[in-house]
């Protein structure tokens, strides 16, 4: 008999499955992980990912939107004391784009490929929430240049992406500092 969830357990079970499913697809790669080990992960029945997520790829978009609502929600939360500094600002890209939160850091050309393909267009061409994401993002700051152009601060941000997925290619001992050199420079536009 499937298990009934309220909404409280629907979304714990949900936030495990998408944790669980992206520690496993950066440890074994996208092809190697599959729905039992997701769910075995995670303590639940196979079937139960069924009624949460209606295939591998639709799921590992969930799982790009939860990773970039955690950064939004991290961002939003530091406004609390107010509008974030130039200071604070930099030490949270710090730690955005040092950390590990891009899954697509951890996919192969070709699995990009897969589910660029598989996954309906607005998943890949959506401008307008990206407009909206940063424009929301520009909003939190406390003093920024007022002639930013949004569309420099996301080909900044996306150039910033980039390098994280092509991580392996980069020294890895001096990759920290690397980025945090194009942070400076990302600081310095939008603060000028």
């Amino acid at each position: 008999m499937p298990q009934i969830f309220d909404e409280a357990g629907r979304e714990k079970v949900r936030t495990l499955l998408l944790e669980s499913g992206f520690e496993l697809i950066k440890t074994y790669g996208l092809k190697k992980t599959s729905i039992s080990d997701i769910t075995k992960c995670a303590g639940i029945a196979t079937g139960t990912f069924y009624n949460f997520f209606k295939t591998k790829e639709e799921f590992v978009y969930q799982i790009v939107l939860y990773k970039r609502n955690q950064s939004k929600e991290l961002l939003s939360g530091l406004t609390k004391k107010g509008k974030i500094d130039k200071k604070g600002f930099k030490e949270d890209l710090t730690g955005l784009f040092i950390s590990d939160n891009n899954i697509f850091a951890y996919l192969s050309e070709s699995e990009i490929a897969q589910l660029k393909a598989r996954w309906p267009e607005e998943y890949w061409k959506n401008a307008g929430n990206e407009e909206v994401t940063i424009q929301h993002m520009l909003g939190l700051l406390k003093s920024p240049r007022a002639d930013l152009d949004w569309k420099i601060v996301g080909n900044m941000f996306k150039a910033m992406a980039l390098i994280g997925h092509g991580r392996e290619q980069m020294y890895a001992d001096c990759y920290a500092d690397t980025i945090k050199i194009f942070i400076d420079g990302i600081v310095r536009y939008i603060f000028g």
